[in-house]
């Protein structure tokens, strides 16, 4: 399809508005032209999630630098560490409707302003106090960014384009992850002009400005919304504290603080969730905005997509973290020769990006399956290495493993993307983007708390069980697998939402 074409506009099938909310604004009605420089904005957009991950991954490998500059209490330490994570984590399903009401264009430039001013904050913060509030208002930029970016790639690309697009979001989002533990690691130990850790948030500044000034050129304006498009309050009180309810004993669990307050906590959220289904429900039934067009779940596809991404997330996320404490700790590496390991792994997922659409083109969604096995045999193999090698003998067989790992995680994530954003309508992109981000945050989340009940000993001072969380994580990586080939097998059945 050539630059510029107008999109035919399809036939009218005769079925009644959707419920989700309020009309699509103009910008996505059916016809509006191809913005021609498509291309040239998914460079400046990808500046969003590789800064989102980058940014909550660096500190894993630059916190004991932090520590040393700031001698943190525990608590101190894990609001430093998580913080970020938690609070991006309960603003994504918010930030990806803020996108849908008033212009994802409009509300990514503001995102990215936001997340440049606070990771400023983060470099110049004097104090254990400042250094937390930065973090938390950065992890709130973040949710405001980060969804706006599969928005516009929903919107802006035809289903032709769109795996192709998708792929570099996933080059994007990975090496963001891959590149926070490198770097992470690495700027401590160089001591930039003495600033110790602080350049590691400074990386964000000048990135963020200059995709400031590239999408307002590369991606048309937003257009007025609608009149009567309001933001649902109750909506956002009910999801974020039922959210947090969940989240914060998670994220207690490994430092023993999990019983009794946790099942208390965990009560509340289930019931706060339920109120805020039930709170969407009833708007979606009087033709109000909703935060979460809660239609979507009735497709099997985008429920098992959804499960997929949460697993995906919840056994790969704290089996990084755990191989750079291993390379640390066992193998006595320092943070940027461990930070290093994770280089064949960055140069694995962008290659597994970039065939991902061919292997699309050929093979279908059932490439999804292979993907999800690459991923589980890379992890499958570092649980090898550590339970049969010895700490000296393990660095090059890991490199090679967590190598395959990125293979596979390289693939799997902008074919699953595609999968299950094809199911969501162009004016509700933003409130599935912020459900799939979501479920990252909240697999991310779970897996550090149960992957590290299994690595942390019952008895103080004994050795990290790091055999024992590996095979958690693989056996998590393993049913995701499982539910990569029922999520096939839907697909096939399903049409999407184009």
């Amino acid at each position: 399809m050539k630059p510029g074409r107008t999109v035919p506009a399809p036939r009218t099938t005769g079925r009644a508005p959707s419920r989700a909310g309020a009309p699509a604004p103009p910008a996505e009605a059916e016809g509006a032209p191809l913005n021609p420089r498509r291309w040239h904005a998914l460079a400046a957009l990808a500046v969003g999630p590789f800064l989102s991950l980058f940014d909550q991954f660096c500190v894993n490998l630059a916190a004991p630098s932090i520590n040393r500059s700031f001698t943190l209490s525990p608590f101190e330490f894990q609001a430093v560490v998580g913080g970020y994570s938690l609070v991006y984590g309960l603003g994504l399903i918010t930030g990806g409707r803020l996108g849908d009401l008033f212009g994802r264009r409009r509300v990514y430039r503001l995102g990215l302003v936001l997340f440049a001013v606070t990771s400023l904050a983060c470099a110049l913060a004097w104090s254990p106090a400042v250094l937390i509030a930065a973090r938390l208002a950065q992890g709130a930029s973040a949710a405001v960014l980060q969804p706006q970016v599969l928005a516009l790639i929903r919107v802006q690309f035809p289903p032709a384009e769109r795996a192709r697009a998708l792929s570099w979001y996933g080059v994007s989002m990975s090496l963001g992850m891959i590149c926070g533990q490198v770097l992470g690691g690495a700027i401590p130990s160089w001591n930039l002009l003495d600033l110790g850790w602080r350049p590691v948030f400074l990386v964000a500044v000048p990135l963020c400005a200059i995709a400031y000034a590239a999408i307002a050129r590369t991606a048309p304006a937003d257009r007025t919304p609608p009149a009567g498009q309001g933001i649902d309050g109750a909506g956002i009180a009910l999801s974020t504290v039922g959210f947090a309810l969940l989240l914060l004993p998670l994220a207690a669990l490994r430092e023993g603080g999990f019983l009794p307050a946790g099942p208390v906590l965990l009560c509340a959220a289930a019931l706060l969730l339920t109120a805020f289904t039930g709170h969407q429900v009833r708007r979606g039934r009087k033709n109000r905005t909703v935060l979460l067009p809660v239609r979507f779940f009735r497709s099997r596809t985008f429920g098992l997509g959804v499960l997929l991404n949460f697993l995906l997330y919840m056994s790969s996320v704290p089996f990084a973290v755990m191989l750079g404490l291993y390379l640390q700790d066992e193998s006595h590496l320092s943070p940027a020769a461990a930070g290093l390991v994770f280089t064949p792994a960055a140069v694995a997922i962008a290659v597994g990006s970039r065939v991902s659409p061919a292997l699309q083109r050929r093979h279908g969604v059932r490439a999804l399956v292979a993907a999800a096995a690459l991923t589980a045999a890379g992890l499958a193999g570092a649980l090898a290495t550590v339970g049969l090698g010895t700490p000296d003998a393990v660095v090059l067989p890991l490199t090679v493993s967590f190598a395959l790992y990125g293979l596979g995680n390289g693939m799997i994530v902008p074919l699953l993307t595609g999968v299950v954003l094809a199911q969501v309508p162009p004016r509700d992109a933003g409130a599935g983007s912020g459900v799939l981000s979501t479920a990252q945050q909240l697999g991310a989340a779970a897996g550090i708390a149960v992957i590290g009940a299994f690595l942390y000993p019952a008895t103080a001072g004994a050795p990290l069980r790091y055999a024992d969380a590996m095979a958690a994580g693989t056996a998590l990586a393993v049913l995701g697998v499982l539910c990569a080939a029922f999520l096939a097998a839907a697909a096939r059945r399903r049409p999407a939402a184009d």
